[in-house]
């Protein structure tokens, strides 16, 4: 029989009914969305989660090593792998106004690292740093400059420091960039992941004194979001991680069934001679039709989701996830071939028997 003879009883068959194309094909997409479309949500959510744990300052660690933090060897912790931003801090003499000389305002003298990892550009503009929230109460931003009883204070910037439960002794100072040299308090480092490593190493920033009787701490900025977000571990025990396997069975059970409760017409056709190669030649033609219009069903709904619940990775999270819809048409495929295999020309009297 010929494969164009073949593929034209295929389409007859799509065209007429017979195949339930329609039904087969809605059931999958909806199956195939569904669970590619709730894994993705699973991901965003985890995308999200991350993203307000490290917002929040919790990947932040702090050594509190009063007179004995060496600045340079602080600021040198970002070249570790891992590390995305480090500097060292230290008190410095209050900032005192001239409008506001009953109310000097705290200060601290930082090194660039730290102007770095709260969000600023150290190499911008010389200058003062200023949190958001202070400099919109005094009217000035980048650029402006304030008159205190030491002289003219230019701000170089601002930074977002949120009441959101980190060290709160930032959002209202004045900070000082500084070179880093010297001896400091604190050495601050962000690190991603966060790792009993990546502590270790922050001591290196302590300069060894025999006559420092200052205690060593290590201390979270913001320890309201939990100690660490071990974002691959989570990822590996999303309650949705079994998508892409299930996705695959639902196609396979529907290419089954699809092909399976047409074996009377099947093994009818056995009967009068065609070919059992072209049997399958037809099934796998008229699955393939509904499979792959499930697919891209599945695959456009999943677009929809993916680009209007997160503006970032989006691309990577549409990648992870479409595996699913496009396992479950070959799956379909699988299931509707080894159907075709099951049913035979000698037990067309059964089928007719067991016929509905």
């Amino acid at each position: 029989m010929r494969a164009r003879s073949v593929l034209t009883e295929a389409s007859r068959n799509l065209a007429t009914g017979t195949t339930r194309a329609a039904l087969f094909g809605l059931a999958l997409a909806v199956l195939a969305g569904g669970l590619a479309i709730a894994d993705a949500r699973s991901v965003m959510d985890l995308r999200r989660r991350a993203g307000d744990f490290v917002a929040s300052g919790a990947t932040v660690q702090v050594l509190v090593a009063r007179n004995t933090t060496d600045a340079a060897s602080c600021e040198g912790l970002s070249r570790v792998t891992g590390v995305r931003a480090a500097g060292a801090l230290r008190e410095a003499d209050p900032v005192v106004l001239r409008a506001m000389s009953a109310n000097p305002i705290p200060a601290f003298a930082v090194t660039p690292g730290l102007v770095r990892l709260l969000g600023g550009d150290p190499g911008a503009r010389a200058g003062a740093w200023l949190p958001e929230e202070l400099a919109r109460t005094l009217r000035v931003t980048a650029g402006s400059t304030l008159a205190t009883t030491a002289g003219t204070l230019t701000v170089a910037g601002t930074y977002a420091h949120p009441d959101d439960g980190r060290d709160g002794r930032l959002a209202y100072a004045v900070l000082l960039p500084r070179l880093p040299q010297g001896i400091f308090d604190e050495c601050w480092v962000d690190t991603r992941p966060v790792s009993p490593s990546a502590k270790r190493t922050m001591y290196a920033a302590v300069k060894v004194d025999g006559e420092s009787t200052e205690p060593v701490n290590m201390e979270q900025l913001n320890a309201g979001m939990g100690l660490e977000f071990d974002g691959a571990a989570q990822f590996s025990a999303r309650a949705t991680r079994h998508a892409l396997p299930a996705c695959a069975v639902a196609g396979f059970v529907l290419g089954f069934a699809a092909v399976r409760r047409r074996r009377l017409e099947l093994a009818g056709a056995l009967h009068i001679g065609m070919p059992a190669r072209a049997i399958m030649t037809m099934t796998l033609a008229e699955t393939a039709a509904w499979a792959l219009a499930a697919f891209a069903l599945a695959a456009f709904a999943l677009v929809a989701v993916v680009v209007t619940g997160t503006p970032v990775d989006g691309r990577q999270i549409y990648l992870i996830d479409v595996r699913g819809p496009a396992a479950a048409a070959v799956a379909a495929l699988a299931g509707a071939a080894c159907a075709a295999l099951t049913i035979r020309e000698r037990q067309l009297f059964r089928y007719f028997k067991d016929r509905n």
